[in-house]
């Protein structure tokens, strides 16, 4: 029973109630929308229902209707308030009350509400379609991935039968059997559940959209800048060569595998603070601290070009522009969750050396890192992407065709496309944005660094630049061997090397002892050595072949892999990298000498960058005795065998 005091006590005030834009209405409709507004204020007053109707001129018998419906509940989780005032607004669907009477199935009309009147009439029926289209794993109704209407309409007409319905009745009386009535009540079902039909309908991109846009705050707000720093890794949409010597001395051009990108990228500024480019088919732990270690230790400094183009004015990273940037420190470090496996790496080695917290953020959320993934975008969008060998977005989207074959064709070469890389990322830090209120991210670092501002003071390591590359080395304790019984000087050995210096191969006293090691990862050649104590032994290189060419932790640990399943063969003549890169430079099966895959192009490229030599494909027979080995049969086969024949001679009788 409807009680004015009792709905008055229980309602919200009315200048709380969701308003209208009064422009909005018909001008002829908006005199009685405004007297209602007025007429229900004042109901929900203290004025009396005989007054409210001389001053408004609506009728007291009324009031208590147009009340009922302001305090309604509307779909956004609120009242309708006096948007239920609206002229022609309907607070409830439309129900059909009257039978459907026989028509023909080439007659028109006169079935309005039929499906929500069959739908009333048998709700187990409703409650499948619902399962259907939501795609309901916990009630075991996953039949489909984006279920089509002419599917539901099937399972509708199904479900019809099973009821048996009389053929007179509809929608058997209609010509499609109601199938636009369920085109229609599925794009209502899914449209009125946005979060679960974007999160079992779409494609991944459109699930991470689903996170952004939702009216709300962020949890996490980044104020100024290194409060946050974003790191991702990009794969370049382009085919790309290089130019490799072939056994005959003469250049040759050759397609390389699609390389990787791993930027480090400022939250606030989105200021490209340090990147490398990977020439592997996948990123390592490694790549990822290195991009660390030159964001906050490092120092840019301009290429020498050897394409027509300039570097912008004032333009670069912020390190090698900003001297307050340089061994500037962030607070947060936003990584991809894709990239979990590289953890221990970062968090042994690059949080505990500048002292940075971790946040991993959820697997293929891209929204996570906007700031990198625009920036990303970006360099696909000015540069990638406009190539004549580019990949674009898909096979569909932009995709060149024989794009492999056009980069050994117009000699795209990866060296001069890193030398545009690098001026389109110091373009980047110069360009004016809208995020930065039309500043650009260097002038907002610059700000920051520069200007009296009291609040902003950012980390900065307090040693020399030397040392704080220091704080990157891998740590690591071994221990001294040789001894006087055996004749052998006093060495370590790492990763089946053996290290000494002129010191180290005189102190017998050191032998059995354990010393730290602090191993540049990029160059295993050489290290510093430490006594128990912490007193500096000194640099101890690797003896023989394994000290000449540089090469990397990684390296040596594949060289070795090979070795010990008897792929390659080294000898005390042979340097191990070479035998590598002779290996990895074999041709391929079925093709002819002098040729290699892109896979292989773009392992010899990374190993010639590594060791700061030239790529060159070797011959696969070389003049000399050959290092490299087919797989020799394990030896405990042959032992078995032995052991067989000297078992059958001590049985014998």
């Amino acid at each position: 029973m409807w009680n004015r005091n009792e709905a008055r006590a229980s309602a919200p005030p009315t200048d709380t109630w969701p308003i209208v834009d009064i422009d909005a209405i018909d001008q002829r409709k908006r005199e009685h929308y405004c007297a209602q507004v007025q007429a229900v204020t004042l109901y929900f007053g203290t004025t009396p229902v005989s007054r409210i109707e001389q001053v408004t001129g609506i009728s007291k018998n009324a009031l208590p209707r147009l009340a009922r419906r302001c305090l309604l509940p509307a779909d956004d989780g609120r009242i309708l308030g006096f948007r239920a005032l609206l002229p022609y607004f309907h607070t409830k669907n439309y129900e059909r009350n009257s039978s459907i009477n026989f028509k023909l199935p080439e007659a028109h009309g006169g079935c309005a509400g039929a499906l929500r009147s069959t739908l009333a009439r048998f709700p187990d029926i409703e409650e499948s379609l619902i399962k259907h289209v939501r795609q309901d794993a916990k009630h075991r109704k996953v039949h489909e991935f984006r279920i089509r209407a002419r599917d539901l309409h099937r399972i509708f007409i199904k479900l019809l039968e099973e009821k048996q319905l009389l053929r007179t009745e509809w929608p058997f009386n209609t010509k499609l059997l109601g199938r636009r009535s369920i085109e229609g009540y599925m794009r209502d079902l899914i449209n009125m559940n946005f979060d679960r039909s974007v999160t079992t309908r779409e494609n991944q991109e459109a699930r991470a959209h689903l996170a952004v846009g939702t009216g709300h705050d962020a949890f996490l707000t980044y104020e100024e800048p290194y409060a946050a720093v974003e790191i991702d890794a990009y794969r370049v949409d382009s085919h790309l060569s290089v130019a490799m010597l072939t056994p005959d001395g003469v250049e040759t051009e050759v397609a390389l595998e699609r390389l990787w990108i791993v930027a480090a990228v400022d939250r606030f500024s989105s200021a490209i603070l340090a990147y490398t480019v990977v020439y592997r088919s996948e990123v390592s732990a490694d790549d990822v601290v290195r991009v660390i270690r030159e964001a906050a230790v490092g120092q840019w400094s301009p290429k020498a070009l050897t394409i027509p183009i300039t570097y912008p004015a004032n333009g670069g990273l912020p390190n090698g522009i900003l001297p307050e940037a340089r061994g500037a420190v962030w607070t947060s470090t936003l990584l991809d969750g894709a990239l979990a496996h590289l953890s221990t790496a970062v968090h042994e080695r690059a949080r505990k050396a500048l002292g940075f917290c971790i946040n991993w953020g959820p697997v293929a959320h891209f929204e996570h890192r906007p700031n990198v993934e625009k920036t990303f975008d970006g360099l696909a969008r000015d540069l990638f992407k406009r190539l004549p060998s580019t990949t674009g977005g898909g096979p569909l989207r932009g995709r060149a065709i024989n794009g492999a074959e056009k980069a050994v064709r117009h000699k795209i070469r990866a060296t001069e496309v890193e030398e545009l890389l690098d001026v389109t990322i110091a373009q980047h830090n110069v360009l004016p944005g809208y995020g930065n209120g039309y500043m650009s991210p260097m002038e907002v670092l610059s700000y920051f660094f520069n200007q009296s501002n009291e609040e902003f003071l950012v980390r900065r390591l307090p040693l020399e630049e030397a040392d704080q590359r220091r704080k990157f080395a891998l740590k690591v304790v071994a221990k001294v061997r040789g001894g006087i019984g055996t004749g052998r000087r006093p060495y370590v050995q790492l990763d089946r090397a053996r290290y000494t210096n002129p010191i180290l191969a005189n102190s017998g006293h050191l032998v059995g002892q354990q010393l730290h090691l602090e191993v540049d990862e990029e160059d295993y050649r050489h290290f510093t050595a430490f006594l128990p104590n912490g007193a500096e032994l000194g640099v101890l290189r690797a003896h023989g072949k394994w000290g000449q060419t540089k090469h990397s932790r990684r390296t040596r640990k594949a060289i070795n892999a090979l070795v010990a399943k008897r792929i390659i063969m080294l000898t005390e003549f042979d340097d191990p990298v070479q035998v590598y890169m002779r290996y990895i430079s074999e041709p391929a099966r079925g093709r002819k000498s002098g040729t290699v895959t892109a896979r292989q192009a773009t392992q010899l490229t990374h190993l010639a960058k590594e060791s700061g030599t030239q790529p060159r494909i070797h011959s696969a027979k070389p003049a000399s005795a050959p290092a490299i080995h087919r797989p020799i049969p394990d030896a405990s086969g042959i032992l078995d065998a032995a052991n067989s024949f000297f078992t059958t001679i001590k049985n014998r009788r």
